[in-house]
């Protein structure tokens, strides 16, 4: 991330913001609808064994009112009474017609307390059983009070029934016998059945034994096992299973003591929540990658004006003049856009007064330089010419005096600050000329020049300075006489210009040329420092001394332009 744009950070931050915003979002809505559909599977399942629950308690009311109708018919008690064999088809009639009103039912048997029985099923022998009276719902009928009594679940010959019991009494309340009808245990299998309790989802019926009167497994009446299985939801009541893979729903039956038990299986509820999570994940990945491309178009469209104003900004600093930013994008942008214009137009305007004050610094120096040396010279001149004239040398006189007009004709140059090298170096010719005349035999001078450069233009009064220096600093401190030459060759691309002199030197061992050149004094430091502003990297000026050996000073200038 160090070296990273400032659109990728920008970028990746927002997604990052946004992607914890939809991951809270997206983990809220995930909960609150598991919830929501737990809820509407919680309330759908106590619905359904409610409804279940209504449905068997109306038709357990239907069959208690059924036999407490038989139980009160008249011929049924005459005979439960007093057994009479011309009865017993009558009353078989009786039942027949009670089994095609209810196709539920499967069986009425009468038994009487004298151990005859009456029954719709052939299979079951019309005679005394006192096998029969000595079953346990029998015994529970006889116990109840002439009440009507529910059975559990048992198999009866080949089939499984539950039983609705109820005792036969006579008007004083004695027992005459006990009326069973037997309801097919496929009935309550076919409603529990279509129940929507889940693929693995199931309904039972108990009573408040906790007996089992229905369960559709049917092993479950003779197991151990299966029947320690069912005792978790039997416990549970209402609510979920510990393991959280049930729902179990309970509800007592009304005028019975059974208890209709619904376990709903939550393999829908992993379906929908497993569909709802790759939903979401799908949703949200579609929203980060489009809130990614519209973040990314967005920011690179706001950012483009900063990037130009950095463009611009390279550009300046690479050197391009006159360049200025273009003003675009949001507010904030447009007036960092218009500041920074503002300090280039600043900048430019300090840069022409530096400029200003440096052309006119150069100025100043040059007409110090000047005015160091037109009086100091402009005396020994003319105080060399009286002494001519003393001695009535009246050619000299007019020698001198001609070259006197020349070196200040050339010094003045017509008040501009650039010369050809040709008049330059006449320049010093007038100026060693004037010089042999006071100091005589002690100075000798030689010319070489180069016609080639001789329309070169550079800095006037360059070459002079050098010259002076040569003779007082070298010939005039030698004993005897001394040599000066001034020469302009061609070298490479360009040309060095060179003044030698065989005077008293000085030590340059160790001496870089920056050094030396302040040993030169003011003079040779402006000449240096003016030749570098004209002409840049393209001029070097290289010293070279020994003591008693003289000293020669190089100026080298490649890439010539001349005018």
């Amino acid at each position: 991330m160090k070296r990273s744009s400032l659109l990728v950070r920008m970028v990746i931050s927002i997604f990052l913001v946004f992607l914890i915003l939809l991951a809270l979002v997206g983990t809220f809505y995930y909960q609150s609808s598991s919830a929501a559909i737990e809820a509407t599977i919680e309330g759908n399942s106590q619905t359904t064994i409610s409804q279940t629950s209504h449905f068997i308690q109306s038709y357990i009311k239907k069959l208690e009112t059924t036999s407490t109708s038989l139980t009160q018919q008249m011929d049924v008690l005459a005979y439960a009474e007093n057994p009479n064999q011309d009865q017993v088809k009558g009353i078989r009639d009786l039942f027949l017609t009670i089994l095609k009103a209810d196709q539920d039912l499967k069986t009425v048997v009468l038994v009487t307390k004298s151990g005859q029985v009456i029954s719709t099923d052939d299979s079951v022998q019309m005679k005394t059983s006192s096998d029969m009276m000595a079953e346990d719902w029998y015994q529970k009928a006889i116990h109840q009070g002439a009440k009507p009594v529910l059975t559990p679940a048992r198999k009866s010959d080949s089939q499984w029934v539950i039983s609705v019991t109820q005792e036969l009494v006579d008007a004083k309340g004695a027992n005459l016998g006990v009326l069973r009808l037997d309801i097919s245990y496929e009935t309550l299998e076919a409603y529990l059945n279509q129940l929507q309790l889940g693929q693995q989802g199931f309904a039972f019926i108990i009573n408040e034994n906790h007996e089992f009167v229905y369960h559709p497994k049917r092993t479950v009446y003779s197991s151990a096992s299966e029947m320690e299985a069912m005792k978790p939801y039997i416990e549970t009541g209402q609510g979920y299973t510990l393991d959280h893979q049930s729902y179990v729903s309970q509800e007592e039956i009304a005028v019975t003591d059974w208890t209709v038990i619904g376990v709903s299986s939550l393999e829908k509820l992993d379906q929908v929540r497993s569909q709802l999570m790759w939903t979401l994940l799908g949703a949200s990945a579609l929203s980060l990658l489009t809130c990614l491309c519209l973040v990314w178009f967005s920011l690179k469209r706001w950012i483009a004006p900063l990037k130009e104003l950095r463009d611009t900004m390279l550009e300046i600093a690479s050197g391009t003049q006159n360049l200025r930013a273009k003003e675009a994008g949001a507010y904030e942008l447009r007036e960092v856009t218009r500041q920074f214009n503002a300090m280039l137009d600043q900048i430019d305007q300090l840069m022409a007064a530096i400029r200003r004050q440096e052309e006119a610094t150069r100025q100043y120096e040059l007409q110090a330089l000047s005015s160091q040396i037109n009086p100091h010279f402009l005396y020994n001149t003319l105080d060399t010419i009286i002494w001519m004239a003393e001695f009535q040398d009246s050619q000299r006189v007019v020698q001198v005096t001609k070259s006197l007009a020349t070196y200040f004709r050339l010094a003045l140059n017509q008040g501009k600050d650039l010369i050809y090298l040709s008049d330059e170096i006449n320049h010093v010719r007038q100026y060693l000329f004037i010089q042999k005349q006071r100091y005589g035999d002690k100075l000798e001078y030689e010319i070489d020049e180069e016609p080639a450069f001789d329309n070169l233009v550079l800095p006037k009064l360059v070459l002079q300075p050098l010259v002076e220096n040569a003779l007082y600093h070298g010939i005039k401190e030698k004993e005897g006489q001394g040599h000066i030459k001034v020469s302009v060759q061609k070298k490479d691309t360009g040309l060095v210009i060179r003044i030698e002199d065989d005077g008293v030197g000085f030590q340059a061992a160790g001496d870089s040329s920056q050094s030396q050149l302040k040993r030169g004094g003011v003079g040779l430091q402006n000449v240096d420092q003016r030749l570098k502003l004209h002409f840049g990297d393209n001029y070097q000026m290289k010293i070279d001394s020994a003591p008693s050996k003289g000293t020669t000073v190089e100026i080298y200038i490649n890439k010539i332009e001349t005018s």
